[in-house]
């Protein structure tokens, strides 16, 4: 019975020595709050980290590819499919998405199919069309129809978007990337998690958080509407009224 055992513990010892070994990682962002004011134009904010020994000390070893995924707050989209009827351009079809991230990118070091292999792509959802088709609650239509024209109005807005070559290494273990925050990102808290990858294996991963809102007079009148919607909306009659009145004199002479 102990020579069974002895067996069993150097099997079990052989089989951990053959599999990849766990990472350690560290990561960080360089602006941990960006602020929208009246004239926000976009932002770009740059992640780095690197790749730490292992638990039991071991050094780094070999070479490892890097993929960031950065999410945005969930949404609800409803894309809807026009038809001619009477003469009379009307809203047909319609699909509706719940919990589709409002802002998803995906940078990698190399392609995503050179780095892991399809099934662990499919599973994690990394791309943008399985975000999408995750988020598919119910559809009068084509389903292939508006979850492709979903990507194509995401993807124009700049919201969704993958880069293949989009992370960097500056020494063997330390990495980074720039992230593109385009002027209609939305406010809320986002997601950065890093997968750090070696011979398709995930060894480590980690996540970080970044928020984006806004800020100065912009935050006030965005509070306002939503926490204090009656006296927004007399605020905002009586503004009318008074331009109004000012327009009123002001042409006169």
């Amino acid at each position: 019975m102990t020579a069974v055992r002895v067996f069993l513990a150097l099997l079990i010892l052989v089989a951990g020595s053959t599999g990849a070994r766990a990472q350690g990682l560290v990561f960080a962002t360089s602006d941990p709050t960006i602020s929208i004011h009246s004239n926000f134009a976009g932002e770009t904010i740059t992640l780095f980290g690197n790749i730490e020994p292992s638990l039991d000390g071991t050094p780094p070893q070999g070479t490892f590819d890097v993929i960031f995924i950065i999410r945005g707050p969930v949404e609800e989209r409803v894309v809807r499919r026009k038809s001619r009827q009477f003469g009379i351009m009307l809203n047909a079809d319609y699909a509706m998405f719940s919990g589709l991230p409002s802002f998803y990118r995906v940078l990698s070091s190399r392609p995503l199919e050179d780095i892991l292999d399809p099934e662990v792509i499919a599973q994690r959802s990394l791309t943008v069309e399985a975000q999408i088709a995750s988020a598919l609650q119910e559809t009068t239509g084509n389903v292939a129809l508006f979850e492709n024209e979903l990507v194509r109005l995401m993807g124009n807005a700049n919201l969704f978007r993958t880069d293949g070559r989009g992370v960097s290494f500056l020494s063997p273990t330390f990495f980074s990337t720039r992230v593109v925050l385009p002027a209609n990102v939305p406010n809320g808290i986002f997601l950065a998690q890093a997968l750090v990858v070696q011979n398709g294996e995930v060894v480590a991963e980690r996540a970080q958080r970044f928020f984006v809102q806004k800020s100065g007079f912009e935050r006030f009148v965005g509070d306002t509407a939503t926490n204090q919607p009656l006296l927004y909306g007399l605020a905002t009659v009586v503004l009318a009224l008074v331009t109004g009145w000012l327009g009123g004199v002001l042409f006169r002479r």
